[in-house]
């Protein structure tokens, strides 16, 4: 009520609420905050939003002893990080909503002091405890896909490039990719040894530029959606890429060099030229 103002609010029974599930005596395992924060950063980004195949809207989560790997994928990409974690877990596999993980990500602080995480007794809700917030998600169920299946194992070409450097060569040529379906080539070795070309046409225009690059291997070129290599770049930090690509048609490899522990696999665009 305010003045002449009254306003009434209908309410539910509390007993509606979903029950929340406990956790238990202990954690399933703790890690340190900033690490799970740039392990989210890294990969939920990469899940699908697309609810045609619920299961890739989430995040895998394979705990295998003192290590956690998490893996995300729509149809064109797949992230995948794996890091350390402070109690070992037997091994064992869930699905993370991508969407729950984001809420995640902004309460985590760049701190080496642990999160709790827990699975539920019933096995279908995880619980993360900080200091102050308990966050808590229900998971997904089905079979998270073999995405071991499609990482390449080897490579014909390989480019080492600076991260900065490219990712303000890629911006603009997106502005002209963004009127013919935000595809880019990427031109390795050959006429362009030293330099990965990064090229793009529309009827709008086109769009040159080139990184400085080392270059090991055969010369080809190469099609990408702009906006999967933009976000990878953005979204890992890095000083130098390395790309590891086998040919046109096949899967394209985004490591940070010097950091094993992280790859970022995208699907080629087929083109008519």
């Amino acid at each position: 009520r305010c003045g002449r103002v009254a306003t009434h609010i209908r309410g539910i029974d509390a007993d509606e609420f979903p029950a929340i599930q406990a956790a238990g005596e202990r954690p399933t395992t703790r890690i340190p905050q900033s690490t799970l924060r740039r392990a989210l950063t890294e990969t939920t980004f990469a899940a699908a939003t697309d609810e045609a195949r619920p299961i890739l809207t989430g995040v895998l989560w394979h705990f295998d002893g003192d290590h956690l790997t998490l893996a995300a994928a729509d149809n064109y990409r797949i992230a995948v990080r794996t890091i350390p974690i402070l109690d070992p877990v037997p091994d064992t596999s869930v699905v993370v909503p991508a969407r729950s993980l984001t809420e995640l990500g902004r309460v985590l602080v760049d701190t080496d002091d642990p999160v709790d995480v827990a699975l539920a007794g019933a096995r279908n809700q995880i619980l993360f405890h900080l200091e102050g917030v308990d966050l808590i998600s229900r998971l997904i169920d089905g079979q998270f896909p073999n995405y071991r299946q499609v990482l390449p194992t080897s490579h014909t070409t390989a480019a080492v490039v600076d991260r900065d450097e490219l990712l303000r060569t890629l911006r603009p040529a997106g502005f002209i990719a963004g009127t013919a379906a935000n595809i880019v080539k990427l031109v390795v070795g050959g006429s362009a040894d030293g330099e990965v070309k990064v090229t793009a046409a529309a009827e709008v225009g086109d769009y040159e530029g080139g990184v400085g690059a080392t270059i090991d291997g055969d010369p080809t070129t190469i099609a990408f959606n702009v906006r999967y290599l933009t976000d990878v770049l953005t979204n890992v930090e890095a000083e130098q890429f390395a790309i590891e690509l086998n040919g046109p048609l096949s899967p394209g490899v985004f490591r940070p060099v010097g950091d094993d522990a992280y790859i970022h696999v995208v699907m080629p665009v087929r083109t008519t030229s």
